[in-house]
């Protein structure tokens, strides 16, 4: 059953035991990292409630953000924050000359944290959209080793990100093909759907046709217990990043 007050306090209440005390949010159990920070705080955005201690949160991720290795996922989850909440984000030049040169990888959820990260610091390469438009395969999907919808939303939103006219009717008729029983699979003949895939295809509907999906069905199926959300209807333990994208798409659908 679909009840959003209670929902949200059980997510909030999730969240809140993933806070480790130095500021940061965890995956489970153990030190706290920027993935499971981002999706975190992004989630409490989603619920309009403030995180707990958000300035120790800030300073934690501020700190790590300065000792930081090259990480394109890293750089894009704590620079992220950073920026949106008026902290350093910046990143040296050597780590900036790294992201100009090695965008170009099979992963194009790579290559949107790459291109993310530049753009945050005023860089709009436009080779990158072009080479995101040449590795459109000819059933309307985007990959560099056949089409799947994940890679496909990330080419939208990096194409989104730099203005570009984007073929939505090729790419509608891929994730379309995509769909059975209520829910995104990876491929057309994938099977099950996962949260990523789900997402991804509520993604490109929102971009391309301007409008949400209601996957209200398949994203209560995934709730745990806990208050946080798994993977799968088959398998998974509660995390920030399926929970951040579940509560995403349930209050795009119903207007939270």
């Amino acid at each position: 059953m679909f009840d959003p007050p209670p929902l949200k306090n059980s997510v909030i209440s999730f969240l809140n035991k993933r806070r480790h005390s130095s500021g940061g949010y965890t995956l489970y159990e153990g030190l706290p990292d920027s993935k499971n920070t981002y999706y975190a705080i992004r989630s409490f955005e989603v619920l309009d409630h403030e995180p707990p201690r958000l300035e120790e949160t800030l300073d934690w991720l501020e700190d790590v953000h300065r000792g930081g290795t090259f990480a394109a996922q890293g750089l894009f989850y704590r620079c992220s924050i950073l920026r949106d909440y008026g902290r350093d984000f910046e990143i040296p030049e050597k780590f900036t000359e790294m992201l100009r040169t090695s965008y170009r990888k099979s992963s194009l959820e790579i290559t949107f944290y790459m291109d993310s990260v530049l753009r945050m610091h005023g860089e709009y390469l436009d080779e990158i959209p072009e080479w995101v438009l040449s590795i459109q395969n000819e059933d309307g999907g985007f990959g560099a080793y056949g089409s799947d919808i994940i890679n496909t939303r990330f080419a939208l939103e990096i194409l989104n990100g730099h203005g570009m006219k984007i073929p939505g009717d090729d790419v509608l008729q891929f994730t379309d093909s995509c769909f059975s029983d209520g829910a995104w699979n990876f491929t057309p003949i994938s099977y099950p759907p996962y949260i990523e895939t789900v997402h991804s295809g509520f993604r490109i509907n929102e971009i391309l046709r301007g409008k949400v999906s209601d996957v209200t069905g398949f994203i209560m199926k995934i709730r745990n217990p806990d208050g946080g959300f798994r993977r799968s209807v088959y398998m998974g333990i509660s995390e920030p990043e399926y929970t951040y994208r579940a509560i995403y798409m349930l209050a795009s659908i119903h207007g939270w």
